[in-house]
């Protein structure tokens, strides 16, 4: 290396280091700062369903699905997934009113979340066993799927 593009590399090594210490040290400015705060995020948009909407929701079954489609709603995995299972009704329903019936689940399970969170909104129907048979899909939670029998 010739001594001409050592001198360079040390000046652009220097900036860079200068550079580096400035975003440390929270920037220039008086006080401390330069004033700049991050934006923080909203509270409530990231507010999980929780327990409030499970109990909304299972009010709402009693319109939504009467003859004891649904018999029990529980926690799933996360604040936005629940576990619904099937009542005795479910079985008597054929393979079409099973789906209308599960897709109004996830309907009205989605709504209780703010519009921006409602694709994290899932729900699986399990039988009294806790076999799955039905619910959201994996990579689209409004896709739902139920089992023939």
């Amino acid at each position: 290396m010739n001594r001409s593009m050592g001198w360079k590399t040390g000046v652009i090594a220097l900036a860079a280091a200068g550079g580096i210490a400035y975003l440390v040290s929270g920037g220039g400015g008086t006080g401390g700062g330069s004033g700049y705060e991050p934006p923080r995020a909203d509270r409530a948009a990231l507010e999980p369903a929780g327990d409030f909407n499970r109990a909304k929701f299972a009010q709402s079954l009693k319109t939504l699905a009467p003859g004891r489609l649904i018999g029990r709603v529980e926690k799933g995995l996360s604040d936005h997934e629940i576990w619904l299972t099937a009542g005795p009704g479910w079985a008597a329903l054929d393979m079409g009113a099973r789906q209308q019936a599960a897709e109004a689940l996830w309907k009205t399970w989605a709504e209780l979340h703010p519009e921006n969170q409602r694709y994290r909104a899932r729900i699986v129907i399990v039988d009294a066993r806790g076999t799955k048979i039905g619910g959201s899909r994996l990579l689209d939670s409004s896709k739902i799927w139920v089992r023939e029998r």
